[in-house]
Order: structure tokens, then sequence, then C-alpha cells
């Protein structure tokens, strides 16, 4: 049985409209088309839909069970098409975004207020986690993708470059550090106070390599778990605190001053991972290319 909705749809329209007729012209097609459509309906159900006559047109007992079910197909594909259609036109839609806080803070907040002025119907969803939270949530679907510095070693996932950015200090505005030039060594920071990464964030590994290397033993002041609580403490005045530029360059405060840390420059990447086997959503392409575009704007 190969009965199709060309049929059931001529099927309808012949019993709303009262005869072949009528119905043809609400379907754009000629009388004979439409008488076609429906004996190739009766055709494959075996069964008679309608009594015909010269002076009247009758359902038969099947053809008033076949109409209610039918009518209510069709309802639900038209719907299921306007749906469809509403995602592709970006009449709706929900797209969520993972990141770290301090991204989720600093970078993408201006990102969703554009976004959303542009697209008032979509609505955005953000969650901020940490890095191996953003690789889990897209890798199960959760998030449609995340934004963050990801680990060198392979996972399984897309990765789209967003934002090149070095590695500095932020120096809390009254010390001399933050007022004699505008970048900084690694060597610069030997003997002060410094805030420094807890070894279970990972960031030691990278850069405690690097301040062997100029020859720098550090005094720390404070060791934390989250980027934002190193920041706060370098902003009350506390101590030196090496973050990424991106936050240096976003974070709105006069009472700390970013400089980019020189011999050796360190450049890291935030990147933009998905899932190799989904598609992004209209909303979600939309939402990555106004994401991309503000991120182009920070690198000039």
């Amino acid at each position: 049985m190969n009965v199709t909705l060309r049929q059931m749809r001529a099927f309808v329209e012949v019993v709303r409209s009262g005869g072949f007729t009528a119905a043809s012209k609400r379907l754009h097609l000629t009388q004979s088309a439409t008488s076609l459509l429906v004996r190739e309906l009766e055709g494959q159900l075996g069964l008679q839909l309608l009594d015909r006559s010269t002076r009247r047109l009758a359902l038969t007992e099947a053809g008033s069970e076949f109409l209610r079910s039918s009518a209510r197909i069709l309802v639900d594909v038209d719907e299921a098409v306007l749906q469809a259609q509403d995602l592709l036109e970006m009449r709706r839609g929900r797209v969520t975004v993972a990141a770290p806080p301090v991204l989720a803070s600093t970078l993408l907040p201006d990102v969703i207020a554009e976004f959303e002025a542009q697209h008032p119907a979509i609505t955005v969803r953000m969650a901020d986690v940490p890095v191996d939270q953003i690789v889990l949530q897209v890798q199960s679907g959760e998030a449609d993708f995340g934004v963050g510095v990801f680990p060198s070693q392979e996972i399984d996932l897309d990765r789209m470059a967003l934002l090149e950015h070095a590695l500095g200090a932020m120096v809390p505005s009254a010390w001399p550090l933050a007022k004699r030039r505008r970048e900084l060594r690694w060597a610069d920071l030997a003997d002060q106070r410094m805030i420094v990464m807890s070894d279970s964030t990972g960031f030691p590994k990278l850069i405690d390599p690097l301040l062997y290397s100029a020859g720098v033993a550090i005094k720390p002041r404070f060791e934390v778990h989250y980027r934002w609580s190193a920041i706060g403490l370098a902003e009350a005045g506390l101590g030196i605190a090496i973050v990424p530029a991106y936050a240096g360059l976003l974070v709105r405060s006069n009472r700390v001053r970013f400089r980019v840390l020189q011999e050796p420059i360190v450049q890291r990447k935030i990147e933009l991972i998905t899932h190799p086997g989904r598609s992004l959503s209209p909303s979600a392409r939309a939402f990555r290319d106004c994401l991309a575009a503000r991120c182009k704007e920070l690198q000039m």
C-alpha cells in the first residue's frame, strides 16, 4: 500500500468543498486530476470512500471513518511543516552555549544581547561550567556548542578557532609594574606577590615551566580554583594574577591593569567546539556567526 499525502489531501478537500469542481479550484488542479487522485486512493485502500451520482456526492461508511483520520494527519503534517519553516526562518528556536565562567561573564553577554536584539524570537541559554563539563555537554547534545580554551590533545569534537590571545598579568593599578611600561617580561614577576591557580585547574603545568625558564621564583599569596577569584584578589591589590588576554581586555575595572607577558609571548586559542555528527540548527548557526564576528573585532 502506497497512500500519499496528495491523495489524502484531494479526498479531504473534495468532501469539504462538496464536490470535485470546487475542490479542484482550491487544490489548483484540473477536475480530472483531482478525481484521479481520489480513485487512486480508493484503489490503494481497496475501499470505496465516496458514492458518486450526477446529483450528489456522499461519503460511504468507510469514507466517514477515513475522513476523520486523514484530516487529523493532514493537520499534524501542516503543523510540522510550519514549525520547520519557523526554525528555518528563525521565527522560533533555542540555542545553548557552554563556556567557562570568565568567558561567560565577559565575552558572551554582549554577544547574546546583540543576537537577541536581532532575533527576539530565539532564546539563548548559557551554561557557565568548567572546561571538562563543556566537552561533556557538547558530546551529550545538552549544549549546541562550547566555547573556551581546550586541551591540545585530540578530543572527538570539531574545533573552530575564534580568537587568539596571549597570557598576561593582571596587576593592581597602584603597583609600580602597572605604571612603568605597556608590557612585562616573565622575569619581571620575580619576588612579586602572586595569586596562583591550583594544580587541579591544570594551569600551573602551563606557566610553571615558563617561570622556571625565566629564573623566576614567585611568592604565592593566594591559591584559588577559579579565574574570577584571582581577578577579584588582584583588583583588591592583594597580588598579581596571570590571566588570558581576553580576561584582561574584557574586565572593566580601573583597579587593575593588564599587561601582556613577553619573552616569551605565549599564545592560546579560544575555540568553538561542536559535535561532528550533529548538525547545528539555523538559530545555532546564526549565533555562531555572531560570536565569530565579535571575536574578529576583538582580534583586530
